[in-house]
């Protein structure tokens, strides 16, 4: 990976010439004038990784009587991460992950009847660094335009999986299911404010340890118990509220604001749900979505600086599907309709906000008919 950053500085550009358009000012005329000049930034550099994964996993499925089911397995892995940095100045670090992990899991099916089950299930998973978390190279953010950087000295974290779910199918195709959940992370990789010279800046570290449990609601149900004419529609959804607690590290190069706070990125609470029609006999059908994040950390701030969040934003979606003729097939989609901004506030000062737009896409498809 190659990443460069340059300055351009400006020489002899007057007052009328900065109010040209972008095209003419950076169109090259300046520039060999000699008016415009470029510069190398100090942020940048070069990066290389190497990445090599083994794996092997086992499996048995017991079944005890009709009405339990065992699964039990392993998978075992050897990793080996090398990843290699050089700053502009020719300053070279390197950071290497060399691990070998038994990653156990076990779940238990239980079937009250012929349409309820009781699941459970513990397991455990790990999350590694991506390369540029690894590489002490920085970068500009494309939004926000803090300094980002790696840490060569982050290592994996692991995570411990439990999960307890009952689920009842009323119909074909319809669930109810509630269920609860837990996990344990050691090490868990936290996106942090960095207090800098000059500016603040943004970096990766591993925090202690973490817990985050919650619960979950689903629902897949037709809307014909309700009325005959409303069978052609079905309603979805799923809320699933979550309470996250972060364990911060002694990790020297930042020194956090708060010491009880949920992880970075971890929101109380997802909405998901939905409407959907199917026509009874053609392939007419629709299909209105609704989804909302909680509020969530964006950046762990330093002190004296809070913590930065993301705000929830709702988003609705909808989808048409019309049949036309002889295996035709109209589909228009609609994306982001309430075009929510995007918003990012630290204590009292937005950060950052935008809005992407609204999406509209016509197509056509045709399936060939014997």
């Amino acid at each position: 990976m190659d990443s460069r950053a340059f300055d351009i500085i400006n020489l002899l550009l007057d007052e009328a010439d900065r109010a040209s358009p972008a095209e003419r000012i950076f169109g090259g005329a300046y520039a060999e004038q000699g008016k415009l000049l470029l510069f190398v930034n100090a942020n940048g550099g070069q990066y290389t990784a190497t990445d090599e994964n083994v794996a092997g996993f086992g499996q048995l499925e017991l079944l005890l009587g009709s009405a339990v089911r065992v699964i039990a397995g392993a998978r075992v892995e050897r990793a080996r991460l090398d990843v290699e940095s050089r700053s502009p100045q020719g300053l070279a670090t390197s950071a290497r992950l060399d691990d070998t992990d038994v990653l156990p899991a076990l779940s238990l099916n239980l079937a009250l009847s012929e349409r309820q089950n009781l699941r459970a299930s513990v397991s455990q998973t790990l999350s590694r660094p991506e390369y540029r978390e690894l590489s002490p190279i920085s970068y500009f953010e494309v939004i926000g335009g803090l300094t980002v950087f790696g840490n060569p000295g982050l290592e994996r974290a692991r995570i411990q999986n439990a999960d307890l779910r009952w689920e009842w199918f009323p119909n074909v195709g319809e669930v109810v299911s509630v269920g609860a959940f837990a996990k344990r992370f050691v090490g868990p990789i936290e996106r942090v404010i960095v207090a800098t010279t000059g500016a603040s800046a943004l970096s990766y570290v591993n925090a202690e340890a973490a817990h985050n449990y919650g619960v979950e609601f689903e629902l897949r149900k037709s809307l014909a118990d309700v009325s005959e004419a409303l069978s052609p529609f079905a309603v979805f959804g799923n809320v699933t509220l979550m309470r996250s607690r972060i364990t911060p590290g002694n990790d020297s190069i930042s020194a956090l604001t708060s010491t009880d706070r949920p992880m970075v990125g971890q929101a109380e609470y997802v909405v998901n749900a939905g409407l959907g029609y199917t026509h009874p006999w053609s392939d007419l059908s629709g299909t209105l979505l609704y989804n909302v994040v909680g509020p969530r950390i964006a950046e762990a701030g330093v002190q004296p600086l809070p913590d930065t969040y993301d705000q929830s934003r709702h988003v609705v979606d909808a989808a048409l599907r019309v049949p036309l003729l002889r295996g035709v097939s109209l589909k228009l989609d609609a994306k982001n309709l309430l075009d929510a901004p995007y918003r990012t506030v630290q204590g009292s000062v937005v950060r950052r906000e935008y809005r992407s737009g609204r999406t509209f896409s016509l197509g056509f498809s045709w399936s060939p008919t014997r």
